[in-house]
């Protein structure tokens, strides 16, 4: 699993969650969780824009 940082975050369902926020990854580059940033967090690449869920 891989955390990255994002500033904002477009669910599948057309649901836009406004961040900071990390979002977490699988091996298979499918998303399977995220949760607000809200402070430093060990193990997250910050990259962010937007992260565009592509499937539900």
């Amino acid at each position: 699993m891989k955390k990255y940082g994002y500033h904002r975050l477009l669910l599948a369902s057309g649901e836009i969650i406004e961040g900071p926020l990390v979002v977490l990854i699988d091996t298979e580059a499918v998303l399977i969780g995220w949760h607000l940033l809200d402070g430093e967090e060990a193990m997250v690449e910050w990259i962010g824009g937007t992260y565009r869920q592509l499937s539900i």
